[in-house]
């Protein structure tokens, strides 16, 4: 017995949009969940009372959006996503690329944003979160002993902070920035001195962070994103400077 269709059909020029609308909009109210399984294209489009082309744009659209994925073969179709920053990390680097933001204003917006998780995480940091953060410091300088680049025991701390802060959506944020700088730091030759520096960069906000001293923490994190300015992100080539 078939159940009672969720979609509502109607008729416009642009379908394909309208049918992301209501789809994104059943995700947002919990009555499509991340692993559901939507119809397939020739029910969507009897459901919506369109063609399967349209529909298929639709799904292109949620695709692209980051709200599904689609997969082939005989167990595939379209699936909801558990949502993730891979949206947001591509639009940061797509902004980049286009100029529509500068890396002063990346820096500015990561010391702002990094200064707030700083302060919750000085506030909310657990036992665990301490250990966490100093493994990551034990693991960058052993990398760095061994004459390798330490990026991502580096960028892990940062993202251990915001995890400190308790607030999920930091998280999403500062990997999704993370991301985007990798390309920027690994498109440069190794320099034992400067991961030297920023190591000890993370061993000094830790110390504060240890002590609750957000003051000093805040002032370390700033001159580290600075510096991280200086050393990798100067006259890259698409990025507009001041």
């Amino acid at each position: 017995m078939r159940t009672k269709p969720i979609f509502t059909p109607f008729t416009t020029k642009r379908a394909f949009e309208k049918i992301s609308e209501q789809i994104t909009a059943l995700i947002f109210a919990g009555t499509l969940k991340p692993g559901d399984r939507l119809p397939s294209e020739r029910e969507l489009a009897a459901q919506f009372n369109t063609g399967r082309m349209v529909v298929r744009e639709a799904l292109r659209i949620l695709e692209q959006s980051g709200f599904i994925s689609v997969k082939q073969g005989s167990l595939g179709g379209a699936f909801i996503k558990e949502m993730d920053s891979t949206v947001l990390k591509k639009s940061i680097a797509d902004m980049l690329k286009t100029g529509n933001i500068t890396i002063q204003n990346l820096t500015e917006a990561r010391i702002g944003i990094e200064g707030v998780i700083l302060e919750l995480a000085t506030a909310r940091r657990s036992k665990e979160d301490l250990e966490s953060l100093r493994k990551s410091i034990d693991d960058a300088e052993q990398e760095i002993m061994q004459g390798r680049r330490p990026y991502e025991h580096s960028i892990r701390f940062h993202l251990l902070l915001a995890k400190a802060s308790k607030n999920p959506l930091f998280e999403m944020i500062v990997e999704s920035i993370a991301d985007v700088m990798k390309s920027f730091i690994l498109a440069q030759e190794q320099d034992k001195k400067f991961n030297l520096k920023f190591l000890n960069h993370h061993k000094q906000i830790f110390e504060a962070i240890e002590n609750r001293n957000i003051k000093i923490a805040r002032k370390l994190l700033k001159e580290h994103f600075h510096d991280f300015e200086k050393k990798y992100l100067k006259g890259k080539v698409g990025v507009r400077g001041r």
